[in-house]
């Protein structure tokens, strides 16, 4: 599947290339680099445990949208026509797309973001952690990472499901991730209850404008998915396929 192959490119190749490029500017203007010090810094830069995590949104997209294409790939061209007539059980076809998307999600996520953090600490060298057993903050804040990036793949997977294509989980998911959910969060108390937003809360680090509040983040994340997952799941089964799909 070539879309598949493009997901891995961008997350396992692409984001930990990202991280060599970042860390060598890192290493230019300094670790304990602050807006004082350095004009065109937003932030102070984090402790070092945690360098490398702000690479983790670059990846999340892309799985997200596929998620979202996955979710809405098999009412196109009369694919699910096709796999009912395969496996009538709709039951078994909806469990085996969401382990298929959970599978795929576990693999990527920890190859990918590992990667990147461990490319980060190699390239800041003595400076850095050790680049394969790094820390014990950092491989919690990896974990932490790849849950995020699981449940969200799974969460547009379900919308993608429900709503029988990848436009609206993407429409929702996509523009909070480019700082929309942020700044909602920000804004607006209710904004942090937004999936991306809660998301941020499971791997923010000391210098993020956020909290670090992992237990909030992961049972907002959770219902998120439980309810797409159920909603999806339930018009799955009862829905008429007709001609149409």
């Amino acid at each position: 599947m070539k879309m598949w192959w493009i997901i891995c490119l961008i997350a396992i190749v692409a984001q930990p290339l990202l991280a060599l490029i970042t860390a060598r500017g890192y290493l230019k203007i300094g670790l304990d680099a602050t807006p004082e010090t350095q004009s065109g810094l937003l932030n102070s830069l984090p402790p070092l445990d945690y360098f490398g995590f702000e690479l983790v949104p670059f990846g999340l997209l892309p799985m997200v949208i596929f998620g979202g294409i996955i979710g809405g790939s098999e009412y196109l061209h009369h694919q699910l026509r096709t796999t009912l007539l395969c496996q009538s059980s709709r039951i078994k076809v909806f469990c085996a797309k969401v382990l298929a998307i959970l599978v795929c999600a576990i693999f990527i996520s920890i190859i990918a973001i590992y990667l990147t953090i461990s490319a980060t600490h190699f390239t800041l060298g003595e400076q850095g952690l050790h680049p394969i057993f790094l820390s014990s903050i950092a491989w919690q804040f990896i974990g932490y990472s790849v849950l995020d990036w699981i449940l969200l793949t799974i969460l547009s997977f379900g919308l993608g499901m429900l709503f029988k294509n990848a436009i609206v989980p993407l429409a929702f998911l996509v523009p909070q991730i480019y700082n929309l959910g942020l700044y909602l969060a920000q804004k607006w108390e209710w904004g942090i209850y937004l999936p991306v937003a809660a998301g941020n809360l499971l791997f923010a680090t000391p210098t993020d404008p956020f909290e670090h509040d992992p237990l909030k983040g992961l049972v907002v994340l959770l219902l998120w998915v439980i309810v797409a997952l159920s909603t999806s799941y339930y018009t799955f089964i009862r829905s008429d396929v007709g001609g149409k799909y």
